[in-house]
């Protein structure tokens, strides 16, 4: 009777020691880690829930880095139209003047050739790119929205090669589309500044600039006069267009504040699901080492014993 009870006691003191001993390997193994669980098996509700946050914040950062793509491009293109509206500000003033009686064909000879550098600048801005892609050919960013056709035959006309098509970038946090707040980032640059080839009479920038080159350089004053009303109208265009691209470009600021919150209220929810708190699994091990040292000491106690008993 005497030696079932000490094998019964034998057993328990060992699956104590293996106890503590596990309790020790996993309390060791979070303090090295900083993590409560690194398998599945570990700890599988908190191991969902890990996935869970993880997966949220792979989206959201991407959402971000897009937004702030889109919100570098679309800063850039509002700073283009503002610096296109200068130029038909200038542009304006050399109609005013050119258009005085005072003005001779020489002098709006000189004035063309002017006014024919200030149109090459405003192609020039229009076709600039953002990295390696253009800003105003829609989504043909490897195309040039704009080139000149023939200077020679006709002197000032510009195509548009981009396409009509339009990019966007999320702004919220949703599978489904419709909720999401989709923005354009992207712009036909003939929607803006015309196309002088293919409307060569049209009212936008472009085709308006041209006809006052050929005016001037064809001392045809009538024509000079009335790109005065035209040139003022394509200014205050351009300056709307600039605003709605500076409007989109808060909003997606926005956008980035509000996901950069989100990320970092994600990021301290992962923290609490996956971190342990030092101190305490700090204070654990000593415990689980005492316990281990404790069954230890039991477990040479109760061999002794049984040695004892066994050899006496």
């Amino acid at each position: 009777m005497i030696r079932v009870t000490g094998l019964m006691t034998n057993r328990e003191v060992v699956d104590s020691h293996d106890r503590a001993t596990d309790n020790l390997y996993l309390v060791d193994r979070q303090v090295s880690s900083g993590k409560r669980f690194e398998t599945p098996g570990d700890a599988p509700e908190r191991m969902g829930e890990a996935l869970r946050i993880n997966r949220n914040l792979s989206v959201t950062h991407r959402i971000i880095q897009n937004a702030r793509e889109g919100s570098s491009r679309l800063q850039l293109m509002e700073s283009i139209l503002g610096q296109i509206g200068k130029l038909l500000i200038r542009a304006k003033g050399t109609a005013i003047r050119m258009a005085n009686d005072t003005m001779t064909a020489s002098d709006r000879r000189i004035g063309a050739q002017e006014m024919m550098r200030t149109l090459e600048q405003v192609v020039s801005l229009a076709n600039t790119k953002a990295g390696e892609q253009y800003l105003f050919s829609g989504t043909n960013v490897t195309m040039p929205p704009f080139r000149f056709t023939d200077p020679v035959l006709r002197p000032g006309e510009v195509i548009y090669q981009g396409n009509h098509t339009t990019a966007y970038v999320q702004q919220g946090f949703s599978p489904r589309l419709r909720e999401a707040g989709l923005m354009g980032v992207t712009e036909a640059g003939d929607r803006i500044l015309g196309d002088s080839a293919a409307d060569p009479f049209g009212q936008s920038p472009l085709p308006v600039l041209m006809r006052f080159v050929q005016a001037l350089a064809h001392n045809d004053q009538p024509v000079i006069t009335r790109s005065i009303d035209a040139l003022g109208k394509n200014i205050q265009d351009v300056s709307e267009r600039a605003a709605v691209l500076g409007t989109r470009d808060r909003a997606m600021r926005t956008t980035i504040d509000r996901l950069e919150k989100y990320d970092i209220s994600q990021k301290t929810l992962r923290s609490q699901n996956e971190d342990v708190d030092i101190p305490k699994v700090v204070s654990k091990l000593a415990l689980n080492q005492n316990l281990l040292a404790l069954s230890t000491k039991a477990s040479r106690d109760i061999l002794r014993n049984t040695q004892n008993v066994l050899f006496s």
